[in-house]
């Protein structure tokens, strides 16, 4: 009797599993409406007064508001009143580390098509090209509006790694801190805010850099250059970071932006991966670290998460010496090396 009940529950759990891409559509669109927003932090709202903001009708609204309920994602009650949960908060925009932009971006067309492909991967395709018919640079690159939307989620990632990383980490010593590959530069702009003498370089793709807002370069301390890492990277700087970089790229790739790096660096100059390290054991490790690996197979092709010695084998190949791992209060830990002298 008592395997019996286990078996039903796991069975109802897996069922739920199964149907997960439905939670996570409806999460989608309720975040592309702005529901959250617009239902107050600790009040009600009716539905029919919701729809009406959000310009849909309210019967299919409720519906689906209901079934987010059930995932204790909103509260509904039995006349049409709608009231947040400690879930339904964390979509809201102003909230820290905000779930609205990761609610939009994973299933967005260029991942939710890449996904719909994911048996490419199992013979040595790449999913994302089989659905797209290009890479995902150069999807996003073509589709700016969910390469912005890629960006707000990085800088709102719900692992909170940046400041994870600011706190981790004394970039007191440093005068320039090169974020190489680092977005809006939201990684610097944590590290400066809590650093007051380092400047900070933010490198990265001329699109990605070319959306950088002028408020986002914190009046002048962190400057921005486009271009590619595969080729060369600013030089000067005392610090280089890597931040969940090189999870997007096979081992081949990765040396190349690594040896690009320790071109760029003196013999002083300290490099910095900030990357979720993956425990080979899945009963020790954090489910998230291995959905980000097969997230990046879906993307990538042969990008993938690794291990402490798989970074330690690449490191070595391209110049640098492993110094010390620096655990986060985040999933990602620091990654410190140290250039070894003579040609890598």
């Amino acid at each position: 009797m008592t395997e019996t009940l286990k078996t039903d529950v796991d069975r109802e759990e897996l069922d739920l599993l199964l149907r997960g891409f439905q939670v996570s559509r409806m999460l989608r669109l309720i975040a592309d409406l702005g529901v959250a927003d617009k239902i107050p932090p600790d009040g009600l709202v009716m539905v029919e007064v919701l729809a009406a903001a959000c310009a849909v009708l309210p019967e299919p609204m409720l519906r689906v508001l209901r079934a987010l309920a059930a995932f204790r994602i909103f509260e509904v009650t039995a006349d049409g009143a709608i009231a947040h949960t400690p879930r339904s908060r964390l979509l809201r925009t102003d909230t820290p580390n905000s779930l609205h932009h990761a609610a939009r971006f994973w299933t967005g067309p260029g991942s939710w098509g890449a996904w719909d492909k994911l048996d490419v991967a199992m013979t040595g395709g790449t999913p994302h090209e089989a659905a797209w018919n290009m890479g995902r640079f150069a999807y996003l690159k073509q589709h700016p509006e969910e390469a912005r939307l890629f960006d707000a989620m990085m800088a709102n990632f719900p692992d909170n790694r940046h400041a994870a990383v600011a706190a981790a980490y004394d970039f007191s010593g440093a005068g320039l801190i090169a974020d190489i590959g680092g977005g809006n530069g939201a990684a610097l702009r944590q590290i400066l805010a809590r650093f007051t003498t380092p400047r900070g370089l933010v490198f990265d793709r001329e699109d990605v850099v070319a959306a950088i807002t002028p408020d986002d370069l914190m009046k002048g301390r962190i400057a921005a250059e486009g271009g590619s890492f595969f080729d060369k990277v600013p030089d000067g700087a005392d610090i280089y970071m890597l931040i969940r970089v090189l999870h997007d790229w096979p081992d081949e790739d990765c040396l190349r932006i690594l040896r690009a790096c320790r071109a760029a660096m003196g013999a002083h100059a300290r490099l910095l991966l900030g990357e979720q390290i993956l425990e080979p054991d899945p009963a020790r490790g954090r489910a998230t670290g291995y959905l980000i690996d097969v997230q990046m197979m879906a993307m990538f092709g042969r990008a993938r998460q690794r291990s402490e010695a798989d970074f330690r084998c690449l490191l070595n190949q391209s110049g640098f010496s492993l110094y010390r791992v620096i655990p986060t209060a985040s999933p990602v830990s620091i990654i410190e090396a140290e250039p070894i002298a003579g040609p890598s």
